[in-house]
This record gives structure tokens, sequence and C-alpha cells, in this order.
């Protein structure tokens, strides 16, 4: 999953968007949120010919989930409850907040238009936060996207002369 995102990532969305969560609360949601993100891809036209076949849909194991929650756990992002549910502490709320308020709806009487250009630029920064503290092996495979990216930034800031 860590083309899309990361799993942390997508465990601190779905507790935000779900509230508290059990582990298999946890899987589940988050495997019907890369699912239908698999889906999109395959519709979409953006796709890069060269990463077609990384859209498969892969299957979530708890191998990999619950060593995550502990590890988010102790990283201060979730809480494990007394019920054993998990839920986002104040850090995991911001980073949540950050992350994907530009996927949450907004308030009817905002610019539209500013604040989805600075919704997209602040997410851009995080993606972009992520990317930095991955493994260069994690990322090399990823280099055509990156400069693809890259080249297309430089349009937009092209445009503005």
């Amino acid at each position: 999953m860590a083309e899309v995102g990361g799993l942390r990532m997508w465990i601190l969305h779905v507790i935000g968007e779900f509230g508290p969560s059990n582990g298999v609360e946890i899987m589940a949601n988050v495997q019907k949120h890369y699912d239908l993100q698999v889906q999109w891809q395959r519709k979409g036209t953006h796709i890069h010919p060269h990463h077609e076949g990384s859209a498969q849909s892969k299957r979530l194991l708890p191998g990999s989930v619950y060593p995550m929650l502990k590890k988010m756990v102790s990283e201060g992002l979730i809480t494990k409850q007394d019920d054993g549910k998990y839920d986002l502490t104040e850090d995991g709320k911001i980073i949540v907040t950050n992350l994907f308020e530009h996927f949450q709806q907004r308030n009817e009487h905002m610019d539209q238009g500013v604040l989805s250009v600075k919704n997209s630029l602040e997410a851009m920064n995080w993606h972009a936060s992520y990317l930095e503290e991955l493994d260069k092996e994690e990322i090399a495979p990823h280099e055509e996207s990156i400069e693809l990216l890259i080249e297309r930034l430089k349009k937009v800031k092209e445009s503005l002369k």
C-alpha cells in the first residue's frame, strides 16, 4: 500500500473518518478505501502506462496492520482504549486535518477556488515530506513519475509569468 500513501496514512484516515475502531474494523475500512482507489485509478485516464500494473488491488494482512497500530501508539499518533478500539490523539488529529482536509466538505461561504489551491499545495507539501522520509530503494522505482510531476509543476509555475 506504500504506492498510495502508506499504511500509516490510510489508518489515520479511516480512524479520522469512522471514529474509534478496533483492528478488524480498521483493516476492513482501509481495504475498502484502497479498493475504491484502485478502481478509480483503473477507470481514470491519469495512470501512466508504465505503472498500470501497480493499480492491482492488494490484500491487507493482519501481520502488517497490527504492528503498524502498535508503532503508531508508541509514536503518539493513536491511542488504544480500554475497549480495544484505537482513536486519534491530538497529534493524530492534526495530521489528519492537514493531510485530508481538502477531501472534506467545505463551508459554502468560503472562496472555493482559493481554498482548493491552498489545500492542494498543503497536501503536496505533506506528501513531499512523506517521500523525503522514504529509503532510496523505496522511491527509486518511481523516479519517472516524480520527474513527470516536477515537469507539470514547472509548467504551472511558468504559467504565472
